[in-house]
Order: structure tokens, then sequence, then C-alpha cells
């Protein structure tokens, strides 16, 4: 027969675990806490009224959006769009290299931060020059202005085989100093002369006996020594550059 006063084995159990250390050790930490259990108890019953407030809170936030023009939820919409987008591995890497060059990035600040007075430095040694022009008789603007139409009626007047003989030219000698000079002294006489002969009515005439007598002016004679000087200059650069038949065949001809 079995005893009708022994407990059921859950009974005994739970009687077991209660009697055991660990057990007893968690209920004293329980009752230790109890008064902050219960706070948190009561900020729960709370929480109700917690959501209602920042619901109308919410609401308000909305209100006064809607009546400035503002879209929240449009908004919302878009920041979503918007974190998909800087999430996409492309635009990741993108942002990992743009972070990789930040210290490049400092150092080009640093300059900008110096942009305002190497601009006034430029602007200085621009008004130091223009001050300069203008005490040499150069109207800065005005010399640009008519620089800059002499260049586009040039542009719409020469063609590309004038300019590729204007290169020419003043690749040539024509335009070395010598020959600058010379033509600025040839230039003095002709409009001496044009003075001393072309402005009369009608020109003096000259016989052979008066170009006989001219022969003997020095600087008639002086003329001349450069005239002859320069046949035989001419003579010598055309044996140079002559561009027909080899000597040889020329002189196989005569032959």
């Amino acid at each position: 027969m079995t005893n009708c006063t022994e407990m059921p084995r859950d009974a005994m159990s739970l009687l077991d675990r209660l009697n055991d250390p660990k057990t007893a050790a968690a209920l004293h930490g329980l009752l230790d806490h109890a008064e902050t259990i219960e706070r948190a108890i009561r900020m729960a019953s709370e929480l109700p009224n917690l959501v209602a407030i920042a619901t109308d809170f919410f609401d308000a936030v909305i209100q006064n959006a809607s009546r400035d023009g503002i879209d929240i939820e449009q908004r919302a919409t878009s920041l979503v769009k918007l974190i998909v987008q800087v999430t996409e591995p492309e635009t990741m890497r993108a942002i990992e290299s743009l972070v990789a060059r930040l210290p490049k990035l400092a150092e080009g600040s640093v300059l900008l931060d110096e942009l305002p007075n190497l601009a006034a430095i430029a602007v200085d040694v621009f008004d130091e020059w223009a001050t300069q022009l203008k005490e040499d008789g150069i109207e800065l603007e005005q010399s640009l202005r008519q620089g800059l139409h002499a260049a586009l009626y040039l542009g719409g007047q020469v063609r590309r085989e004038e300019l590729d003989r204007i290169g020419f030219l003043l690749k040539s000698d024509v335009m070395s100093e010598n020959s600058v000079a010379t033509v600025g002294m040839a230039g003095s006489a002709l409009s001496s002369c044009h003075r001393g002969t072309c402005e009369h009515p009608v020109p003096k005439r000259v016989g052979l006996f008066g170009l006989l007598t001219a022969i003997r002016d020095p600087n008639t004679q002086r003329a001349l020594s450069f005239g002859l000087q320069f046949a035989k200059c001419f003579g010598g650069v055309l044996d140079e550059n002559h561009i027909g038949q080899p000597k040889s065949s020329i002189s196989t001809r005569k032959g």
C-alpha cells in the first residue's frame, strides 16, 4: 500500500527547487530589485499615454509643416530613396574612394584659403602694370579694344594662304634689324623727295647734263654706291638660291 500522506512528485519537485540555493539567491535578487521592478511596471502602465502624447506631437508637427507647404510624407519617401541609393554597392565604392582622398581635399582647402591673398597680389601686379603702361602713354582698355578689333578685322580679311606667306615673311631676313632700318631710311627719303619735288605743280625735269651734275653730289654718289653694293649682294643671293637648271648644265650649254 502506498502512504496517503505521501506528497505528489510535482510538489516535491517544486519544494526541491525552492530549497535549492540558486533559487533562493534568485529570489533574494528579485526582492532587492522589487522597487525598481515596481517603477518599471508603473512606467509600462504609462506607456500608452506617452505614445498618445508623442502621436499628438507628431501630428502637430505634420500640420504645421503642411501649412508651410512642406509634404512630410513626400520628403520621407525621398529620404528612403536616397538611403537606398547611398547603400548601393557602386555608390559605396565611390564614397570609399572619396574618403580615401579626403587628405588631398584638405590640402586643396588650404590653397583655397590662400586664394584671396593670391588674388589680391595678382590685382596689385596688374594695377602696377597698367599704371606703368599709362605712364608710357598706353591706355590699356583702349589698346585692348583696338587690338581685338584689329585681330577680328584681319581674321575676316586674310586667308590661310596669305597667313602662310605672312609667316614666311616674318621668318625671313626682311624683318631683320638691318632690313627694317634700311626700309625706314628709304621711307624717310621718299617723304623728303615728296616734299621737295612732288609737291610742285610740275616736277622739275633733269636732262643728261643735269644727271652728270647730280652724280657729282656726295649724297647721290653715296646712294649709287649703296645701289651697286645691293646689286652685288643680291646677285650673290640669286646665285645661291637659283631654282633653274644646275650650273653644270648651264656651262654645258655655253660650251
